[in-house]
């Protein structure tokens, strides 16, 4: 039985996790999520949408995967993982994921590679690898002291405490909170409004973004002073200044009118 899959609906891809009700992380998950990713990043989407089928985004690593595992095995499971939240991470194009219920460890981390994350009045949120005596294996602590710093990233960590979905908006990490019935459609409305947005820009600024987290303000600004007026000459770009000249920007506000993604 399938534990995951990739579907286009237009122009927003949507890869879920499909072993409900707890989507549990392990050999057979991380190879059909790592496919269903591969096959997001060679499909022609302008957003991606990562969710999950059931009352749960995931509770996480099936705890099996670590018993009697050997270090070089450890290592072998987790480059795949990292492969995986790489290519998320280096999309030319948004991503956003959707939560409800549980997203815990290796849940939580597959969320952090997103752009933006969306969750439902429902979700709770916890690093628990503690409590069997490790620590984030996929990035969790790093990605969450980028969001809400590293005295808050410590302590998630370190508690392996259970955070509402409240909590989490509060400190940073996600963007919004929504009635769980609402939360398809909260979703879906950000993904079509940023799939019609300026893709090739939208590219740009991920670049941007992660180069000052990877790398430093330095090499974000290289990025913005040496690759970012190419965007000029872009077909959006000149098209969306021609209408801010006619139309006026409260006419011309973003996602009022589709760009190209040229």
């Amino acid at each position: 039985m399938s534990v995951a899959r990739f579907e286009v609906e237009g122009d927003v891809g949507i890869v879920s996790l499909s072993d409900s009700p707890t989507n549990l992380v392990g050999h057979q998950m991380m190879d059909e999520l790592s496919a269903a990713v591969a096959e997001a990043g060679r499909a022609p989407i302008r957003c991606l949408i990562i969710r999950a089928d059931g009352p749960n985004f995931s509770a996480g690593a099936n705890v099996n995967i670590f018993q009697d595992t050997m270090e070089s095995e450890g290592h072998a499971i987790l480059s795949a993982g990292y492969r995986m939240i790489h290519q998320i991470e280096a999309f030319p194009f948004p991503v956003i994921a959707a939560v409800q219920g549980m997203c815990l460890a290796a849940g939580l981390e597959i969320a952090l590679a997103a752009d933006m994350i969306i969750a439902g009045e429902s979700a709770h949120f916890s690093q628990v690898e503690a409590l069997i005596g490790a620590t984030t294996f996929l990035g969790g602590a790093q990605r969450l002291a980028l969001r809400c710093g590293d005295a808050r990233a410590r302590q998630i960590v370190f508690s392996a405490d259970i955070y509402d979905a409240a909590t989490f908006e509060r400190w940073n990490i996600i963007n919004q909170v929504v009635p769980d019935g609402e939360l398809e459609a909260a979703v879906r409305g950000w993904a079509e409004r940023l799939a019609a947005g300026p893709t090739r820009a939208h590219a740009m600024t991920r670049r941007m973004v992660r180069a000052l987290c990877n790398e430093g303000l330095a090499e974000a600004d290289r990025i913005t002073l040496f690759e970012s007026p190419a965007l000029w000459e872009s077909e959006d770009m000149q098209m969306g200044v021609r209408r801010i000249l006619t139309e006026g920007a409260r006419q011309a506000r973003v996602g009022q009118a589709p760009f190209e993604g040229s």
